[in-house]
Formats: C-alpha cells, structure tokens, sequence
C-alpha cells in the first residue's frame, strides 16, 4: 500500500497517517470521549509519535494476506482528521480474528462519518485481500458503536468476556454480506 492510497466516501476520506498528523492525533487521544472507551490511546507524546511511525511503516509492508491496517479519517470539507478506523489482530481474540476498531472526535459525532468508514474500508477489504471475514466488539455500555457496526452491515453473534475482564458485544460481517451503499469508492 502507497502512501497515495485513498478511500473516498460522501463525507470523508480514509488516507494512510503522516508524521505531520501527530499534532491532531494528540489531540484526539486527549478527548476523554475516545480514552473512556480505549483506555490504550492514553499515551505519552513520545509513545504516540513511536506508535504512529510503526503505523507509518506498516504501509509498505501491508499484506492482503495478512491484514492489518490503521487510516486516518479525514473530513473532506475541513480536510481535517477528525479520526481513525483500521483493520488488525486484537490479542484479546482468537489470532485468525480481524477486528475493525475506530474512533471519531467527539466535535463530529452523530453525523454518520464513521458509519461512512467503516462500511468504506470493509468493503474495500473484502475486495482486494483475502479477508472472508470481518469482526467487531463492543463494549456493552456503547449503544453509537453498537450502531456503526449494524449500519455496517455488521451481524451481532454473542456477548463475550475477553482477557480484560469485560464483556463485550461481539460481531462478525462476512463477505458477500448484504452492503450498504452508501460509500463510492
């Protein structure tokens, strides 16, 4: 995957990270709205900046095979990141498991452009990797995330206990699950 790849939707657009998204990253991973709910984003300046050059780096050696992703979301209007939604293993589930994960600011919540996401970079997945099967989890007490998968066309399978002692809505959307086509690609 080059640096020049891009997912285009109505609203938003998926692009790989740069070093200069550090700043607006920061100040993502700073909103209690998105550190309540993924307490792993409570990172030092220094750990943010090493973990967006592993992210950076992994664009070059991206494997259809092998999955795993992380883009930034850009809102087209303001061409500003406004978030983050990826593809990759979760050591909380079993290792073949692909979970999508996202986050959005809390400024551009409830105006569907994570739902615009998520739908985009699945459907772009199912179709150039080998991915056959998508899952999401989702702790119990967030109904909006719960929404961006089932809009998504994601299917809830069952409620788990993962290895951090929650319970988790657990999903799966495999391909050639109905689509939702609401993105352009």
């Amino acid at each position: 995957m080059n640096h020049e790849f891009a997912l285009y939707s109505s609203s938003i657009v998926l692009r790989p990270f740069t070093l200069q998204d550090q700043a607006a990253l920061t100040a993502l991973t700073h909103q209690p709205e998105i550190t309540d709910l993924l307490p792993d984003w409570k990172m030092t300046e220094e750990q943010l900046n090493d973990f967006l050059q592993f992210i950076i780096g992994s664009y070059v050696r991206f494997d259809p095979q092998d999955v795993r992703i992380m883009l930034a979301v850009i809102h087209q209007e303001s061409q500003q990141l406004i978030g983050w939604c990826g593809v990759f293993p979760n050591d909380m589930l079993d290792p073949s498991d692909r979970e999508v994960a996202y986050a959005i600011s809390r400024d551009h919540r409830n105006q569907g452009y994570i739902t615009e996401a998520v739908g985009a970079l699945t459907a772009y997945l199912f179709e150039y990797t080998s991915l056959t099967r998508i899952v999401g989890i989702v702790k119990t007490y967030n109904p909006a995330s719960r929404r961006v998968l089932e809009r998504t066309g994601f299917k809830y399978v069952n409620q788990r206990r993962l290895s951090d002692g929650e319970v988790y809505d657990y999903f799966e959307r495999k391909s050639g699950d109905s689509d939702v086509a609401m993105w352009d690609i």
